[in-house]
Order: structure tokens, then sequence, then C-alpha cells
């Protein structure tokens, strides 16, 4: 199954854009105009990944990805903005956990490098996940202090 790469920006130039870059890759790409329309298709669609734009009317970026934080906690969050400020930096992390923070005009090799990179780090994390939950099963759990990987 291929991953699913969602990109929010209120200007269609820029996901459109950014949807180019990522035409070589092996993704299902999805785009949004806005923080809601980006929920309302991660209710039909689990997105492995999400690039939002940090100012859009009606939703923040970190908004929108404190929200996929709580909702949908694996898929990967990366935010992008035109005013890169400490504020919007902080709030991006404390808020929405992200995996990575752009500041516009980003290169697009290094953003498709990132994604690439996100993706890995989702499939090595979800592989410790299931590693544990195997090693768990076969051992004692009254030897041990605390269950592994629950």
């Amino acid at each position: 199954m291929k991953p699913t790469v969602l990109l929010v920006d209120d200007e269609r130039l820029v996901t459109e854009a950014m949807k180019r870059s990522l035409r070589r890759e092996p993704y299902e790409v999805l785009t949004a105009g806005s923080g809601e329309q980006a929920l309302d298709l991660m209710k039909q669609h689990e997105p492995d990944v999400i690039v939002a734009d940090e100012k859009m009317p009606g939703m923040a970026g970190t908004e929108l990805l404190a929200i996929v934080r709580r909702e949908h906690p694996s898929t990967m969050r990366i935010i992008l903005t035109g005013c890169g400020t400490l504020e919007t930096a902080m709030r991006a992390i404390n808020e929405g956990e992200i995996y990575r923070f752009f500041t516009k005009p980003y290169h697009e090799a290094d953003l498709v490098q990132t994604i690439r990179e996100a993706l890995e780090h989702k499939r090595l994390t979800a592989d410790a996940k299931n590693m544990l939950r195997i090693i768990g099963r076969g051992l004692d759990w009254n030897d041990c202090l605390s269950p592994l990987g629950e």
C-alpha cells in the first residue's frame, strides 16, 4: 500500500508546487486548502504525513497539527511558515509535536527528503512497537517490573 501524504495550504499554487515535487515519489498525495478541509479528508483517509502551512484563514497550521496529534497520533506532522518566529516554532513543537519546521521559501529537495525521513521514522517506530509486543508475549510478566510495549 502506498504511503499517503496530505498537503495543506490556502494558496493553491503552493500545494500544487509541493505536489509536483512529490510526483516521482511512490505516494498517494492529497491536498486541502484549509485546516477544516484537511480534517474532513482525514475522516476518510489516514495520511502517514501531513505538511501544513501556518498562516491560513480559519485555522492556523499549529492548531490543525495539534488536533492531528490528538486524533491521529501516528501521522507525522510537518509545518511550513512564511514567518518563522520563535513563538510559532514553540507553539508548533509544544502543541503539535511536529517532526520538522520549514520556513518559506523552502528547498524542494529538502522537503522531499524530510517526507522520506518522516515515513522511515514512522515505519521504524511501528516496527519497534511490534517487536516489543512480540517479545513481551514470550516473557514471564511475573518476573518483570513493568510490561514492555504496553
